[in-house]
């Protein structure tokens, strides 16, 4: 069975910030049949990942949109941030001093960085990577509330992060040979496992919260290997080099 757990930086402050935001959401009819108690449904446009904008940056070949288009791509128009009351819970989540500081590093953010270098688009193969998250959303749990076995789909990747997690109440995953097993996460774990795996949470005695997403991580070449594809193919290259400029070697 695979799966990571990685720890943010000074978690105890991030989740009493996630608390706190969590706790003036405002509480409506759920989206969806869960038996949580509070709960962000994931089935309407507030749930996109609009409060980072990094992570919302796609593009789709040209030749989708334009029947006429030879080649080159199609960006997708970023979301601007959503300062609404029911939506700050992201912006802290993924790093709230990147707001001021790009280069800030509290948050989740840094470890999706960490996860799509180590685990998804290995430094061997000498590729870039880009991360999208699709979709986010957060489960709050009293007693009796759980949650059933599903998976997730149009994603690679699933991350859930734990702010309050009761003994014993670590999510259940099952892997492709129908093995169960609970990953020995803690209150302040990010667990990142493949978005195929069925999971589920075991009934609640006791409060738990988590912020759950899901997200892909694309390859995309090296600046030396789009440059030298310039120079050799230049019939097969069709957008300004500045693009390339864009993703982190």
């Amino acid at each position: 069975m695979n799966y990571w757990i990685y720890t943010p930086k000074d978690k105890d402050i991030l989740n009493e910030k996630l608390r706190y935001e969590i706790s003036i959401f405002p509480k409506a009819t759920q989206s969806q049949k869960q038996a949580s108690s509070h709960y962000d449904g994931y089935n309407h446009p507030k749930s996109l990942n609009i409060n980072y904008q990094e992570f919302q940056m796609r593009r789709d070949y040209a030749t989708w949109s334009d029947e006429d288009a030879e080649g080159g791509y199609v960006n997708w128009e970023l979301p601007p941030l959503d300062m609404m009351a029911d939506q700050k819970y992201k912006i802290e989540f993924w790093g709230a001093g990147r707001l001021e500081d790009p280069n800030h590093d509290d948050g989740i953010a840094p470890l999706l960085k960490k996860f799509a270098r180590d685990i998804a688009i290995r430094p061997e193969t000498g590729l870039n990577y880009k991360i999208f998250v699709d979709i986010m959303w957060f489960h709050q749990m009293n007693k009796g509330d759980y949650d059933n076995w599903h998976n997730h789909f149009a994603c690679q990747w699933i991350g859930i992060y734990y702010i309050d997690l009761p003994e014993g109440e670590q999510t259940e995953l099952m892997d492709f040979e129908g093995n169960v097993f609970q990953p020995e996460v803690k209150e302040g774990d990010l667990l990142i496992f493949p978005s195929g795996y069925v999971h589920r949470s075991p009934p609640c005695n006791n409060r738990k919260t988590i912020v759950a997403f899901n997200f892909s991580v694309a390859s995309n070449y090296s600046r030396e290997t789009i440059e030298k594809l310039m120079d050799t193919h230049p019939q097969n290259y069709y957008e300004d080099v500045s693009e390339i400029r864009k993703f982190k070697e």
